[in-house]
């Protein structure tokens, strides 16, 4: 069974009597959410001082590199594609951020694969 479809059976075992629910599930599902919240802000830090890493080793910002990126100006050096590959996992992160309610505004640009990154 995928993590999906156990929080799906989950919300069907809580929707049939919630008066019923023992208090330990909503403990350990607000358990859960914080330590995905803190997993993701963890990886999004690590990201970020990656891709500080790049914009001072080539002295350009992610912004303007995502738009010289995407029009092959900047070739397929691995550094770049690691870069590239870095502002999207940003950007995925920001999507899952968000969707717990926890904004954290990234810059966007569109990749060689015409993917938003930022």
């Amino acid at each position: 069974m995928t993590v999906l479809e156990k929080v799906k059976l989950l919300e069907r075992y809580i929707a049939v009597d919630v008066a019923a629910v023992d208090p330990v599930v909503n403990l350990t599902i607000e358990k859960l959410l914080k330590r995905e919240a803190s997993r993701m802000d963890e990886l999004k830090q690590r990201l970020l001082q990656q891709k500080i890493g790049f914009e001072e080793k080539y002295r350009l910002s992610s912004e303007d590199f995502c738009r010289r990126y995407e029009t092959g100006a900047m070739g397929d050096d691995m550094d770049y594609v690691e870069w590239s590959a870095t502002v999207d996992m940003l950007a995925g992160i920001e999507k899952r951020i968000s969707l717990s309610e926890i904004q954290f505004p990234l810059a966007e640009c569109r990749g060689k694969t015409g993917q938003t990154i930022r």
